[in-house]
């Protein structure tokens, strides 16, 4: 995390005001029904009826992590709301400081909640809710179970996510791939006013593409991108994803597969790929690919069995349709071009010990 402190100074960010906190609450386990066998849990969050997921923005991502359950669970009414971090964390904050507790899971990106949400005290601890043996079991995941922890404590935000944090995608019918092959590359002439970023003053993806350049070369490479090459930030993961499929900024840093993924789908963009450059060190992490549980969740037992849907093979073969990778071992990687490679170090700059 002390990797996104430095990207967001030289790039001009302000530093991330977090609202008045709540005291710290009691992060009791969410419900007595926890303790019984899962198939009363399952009973009782069928008669609760409902579950209300604050998850990754965009259409593919609803499609990912709702489908499946519904599908399995009918008899339970999901009700999910995609949002960025910095448009959910003050929301969340505001509604909990008036006593109003809407959600019952959170998904997405981890750094900003694990400096604002969980000192906060909105997180129930997570392992006491996983009852299917298939999740605790190491053979199932990468670095085995304990390596998804993004927390000091190893207990309230797990990632399921194991995805390359592409530095960006290049659309090829506007740039010649002889022009593009290094990061020096994209400070050359013919490239200002050429790129868009997925804002990196504002978290997310576009902090990860920042912190590859550092790994890579250093702050003064990145100041002067940022200085001399007219960049287009922008926080709207669709409209990048277009920009770069029309060649209106042919060169897409941070742009996010699962956004290029509805304009494939239709056959556009057939010449958009992924960019790697001459990088060694990948700055990576679960993307929104990390689940955490509401403290006080209206739903507490939906909550429950849909924390152990996700993080089974079923859910996690639902998730990676999203275009990203699991972190499972048993399900096959979506992208193979953002799957892990020899030769290439990848560094985890969303979990709070890196």
């Amino acid at each position: 995390m002390k990797r996104i402190e430095r990207v967001q100074r030289v790039t001009g960010a302000t530093a991330f005001v977090v609202l008045p906190m709540l005291a710290l609450l009691s992060a009791a386990a969410p419900s007595r029904a926890a303790d019984e066998n899962f198939a009363a849990i399952v009973a009782a969050a069928k008669n609760e009826g409902a579950l209300v997921i604050k998850g990754a923005p965009g259409s593919v991502y609803a499609e990912a992590f709702t489908d499946g359950f519904k599908k399995k669970y009918p008899d339970i009414k999901v009700s999910y709301t995609g949002l960025n971090g910095f448009e959910s964390i003050p929301r969340i904050t505001r509604e909990r400081e008036a006593g109003v507790y809407s959600w019952d899971i959170y998904i997405g990106g981890t750094p900003s909640i694990l400096s604002t949400l969980k000192p906060a005290g909105a997180f129930a601890p997570l392992q006491p809710a996983l009852k299917l043996p298939e999740i605790l079991d190491d053979k199932a995941w990468l670095g085995g179970f304990a390596a998804g922890w993004q927390d000091h404590e190893k207990k309230f935000t797990f990632a399921f996510d194991f995805t390359v944090s592409a530095p960006g995608y290049v659309n090829w019918d506007f740039i010649k791939r002889d022009d593009l092959k290094t990061l020096q590359d994209l400070l050359k002439p013919e490239f200002a006013g050429k790129i868009v970023w997925d804002d990196p003053r504002l978290g997310g993806p576009g902090i990860a593409t920042g912190a590859t350049m550092l790994l890579n070369l250093d702050e003064s490479y990145l100041a002067k991108l940022v200085g001399t090459q007219k960049i287009a930030y922008s926080n709207n993961g669709r409209q990048e994803a277009e920009w770069v499929v029309r060649g209106q900024y042919p060169i897409g840093l941070a742009t996010g597969s699962q956004d290029l993924e509805q304009f494939w789908r239709q056959g556009l963009g057939k010449n958009v790929e992924v960019w790697m450059g001459d990088i060694k060190t990948v700055a990576g992490g679960p993307g929104f690919g990390a689940v955490a549980l509401m403290d006080k969740a209206p739903h507490p037992n939906a909550a429950i069995v849909y924390v152990n849907w996700l993080l089974s093979k079923e859910g996690q073969t639902e998730y990676v349709k999203s275009g990203r990778n699991s972190r499972r071992l048993d399900v096959p990687p979506s992208d193979l071009a953002l799957a892990g490679k020899p030769g290439v170090r990848y560094e985890d700059i969303q979990s709070e010990d890196s």
